[in-house]
């Protein structure tokens, strides 16, 4: 599957028209239209972009490269090569490497939750990981954010949902975020079915 396969469906409540990526199928996301909440049918009805864009994007890249590889290896017409003295230039020490800082709640490890447009769309999801750091195996785990705008005003809520999770497994999430005016995302929680 590609980045580009979107499905559409219809709010079961209002009719209002939902656009979203088909691996958000299944998931239940509240309704921009008129805020009730609504499950996003599996791949039916999803729609494909034509593979015409992606070799045309892939052959100016190309093309783009070929043409700086050809500049930057071109010396100036009737001039011979400059030589530059080297100098002795000690190298940079490595850059620190910060790890993610992590939330623990309920014997899961979430990380620091960012907020990702889809590329060539408007949706946007909240990512990150939570890792089971128990020795058992974690059944129906619900990722469960709060969604606040620029001004830290509450803008709704976003869920995701991982049907198992082994000992000690990260799941890499990827919450649909249905508020437009969503800015910052914070955990609210993570929870097992019992």
């Amino acid at each position: 599957m590609t980045k580009n396969d979107y499905a559409k469906c219809a709010c079961r409540h209002c009719g209002g028209h939902i656009e979203y990526p088909t691996e958000a199928g299944g998931q239940t996301v509240t309704c921009p239209h008129c805020g009730k909440e609504t499950e996003l049918p599996g791949a039916a009805g999803k729609s494909r972009r034509p593979l015409l864009g992606g070799i045309i994007v892939l052959v100016v890249a190309v093309a783009a490269t070929a043409g700086a590889f050809v500049f930057l290896k071109k010396t100036p017409t009737g001039s011979e090569p400059v030589s530059v003295p080297e100098k002795s230039v000690a190298p940079a020490p490595p850059a620190a490497v910060k790890a993610p800082e992590e939330t623990t709640t309920n014997g899961f490890a979430v990380s620091t939750l960012k907020l990702e447009k889809t590329p060539g769309s408007s949706l946007v999801y909240v990512m990150g990981t939570v890792r089971n750091e128990t020795d058992k195996e974690r059944f129906g785990v619900k990722a469960e954010f709060s969604l606040f705008d620029s001004n830290g005003v509450a803008a709704g809520a976003a869920s995701d949902y991982a049907a198992t999770l082994a000992a000690h497994e990260t799941w890499k999430f990827k919450a649909l975020v249905m508020e437009s005016k969503a800015a910052k995302a914070e955990l609210a929680g993570v929870r097992e079915d019992q």
